[in-house]
């Protein structure tokens, strides 16, 4: 979206914005509480919500004459200015302003020729996962106690050696394909993970504990990942750049709006 249009934009909200607040200190001399039949369905719809969860089935005389109330005490409160130094109240308008802005300004739906530029500016964020295929013995802790550590030392040994050595079943089940990341962290931990990953190819690891046992490994095959296509970038892709486009659009129209107020140091 075009920023001078955001900006544009902006600056007919801060009109609205500036009309609306001399109508009502125009209206504030007047005490009138007109119920409109949007509020009435509000209401009803609150009524019917709280029936669904509350055995005391409120009813909608009740509930309307507690909106009546509180919209009463709201209006009050205002002429008092207790909003004025409330940290709450101020954050709750300030969300509700810039959902007001946003609606003013819309971002318009990222072209693929956009997307396309988008990933290729920012390749990293949408990059397959790295995965291995990898050996492993593993000498169980269950079976072995502290001989587990020793077994598995020796057993490095021989390995290295290109002798035949003997290890015990995995308990957890294995695939023989590539695993990315999360699969291995799944069934052998973060600390395994992280050796495998760094591991070279070829070279079997030393003796790696886990609260099963000790593990020895050695990666067959490591697929470093590569930048994702747009079709598999997907909704993630289009949503990041929604958000980025959105981000400057926003900054556009708060520097118009910025530009229209006066800041001055006080005493």
């Amino acid at each position: 979206m075009n920023t001078s249009h955001a900006a544009f934009g902006f600056l007919v909200v801060a009109a609205l914005i500036g009309l609306l607040e001399w109508r009502s200190v125009e209206s504030t001399g007047r005490n009138e509480l007109i119920i409109t039949d949007a509020q009435r369905a509000f209401v009803r719809e609150q009524v019917l919500q709280t029936r669904a969860q509350d055995q005391n089935n409120a009813n909608y005389e009740q509930a309307m004459a507690l909106y009546i109330d509180e919209e009463i005490l709201y209006r009050e409160g205002l002429k008092l200015g207790l909003e004025k130094d409330d940290l709450i109240v101020k954050r709750r308008v300030v969300q509700k302003m810039r959902f007001l802005l946003e609606d003013m300004t819309p971002v318009a739906t990222p072209t693929e020729a956009q997307l396309q530029t988008w990933l290729d500016q920012n390749p990293e964020r949408y990059q397959t996962e790295q995965s291995i295929q990898f050996q492993h013995h593993f000498f169980s802790r269950g079976k072995r106690g502290d001989e587990s550590i020793y077994h598995a030392e020796t057993a490095l040994i021989d390995l290295s050696a290109s002798k035949e050595i003997v290890s015990d079943p995995f308990p957890l089940r294995t695939s023989e394909a590539l695993l990315s990341r999360d699969q291995v962290i799944k069934e052998f931990g973060n600390k395994a993970a992280s050796i495998l990953f760094e591991l070279p190819i070829g070279q079997w690891s030393n003796p790696v504990q886990s609260a099963l046992g000790v593990h020895l490994f050695k990666v067959d095959e490591r697929n470093e990942g590569r930048i994702m296509t747009l079709q598999e970038a997907g909704t993630q892709l289009m949503s990041d750049l929604i958000a980025a486009q959105r981000e400057a659009v926003n900054d556009a129209g708060l520097a118009a709006l910025r530009a229209t107020y006066t800041i001055k140091d006080g005493p």
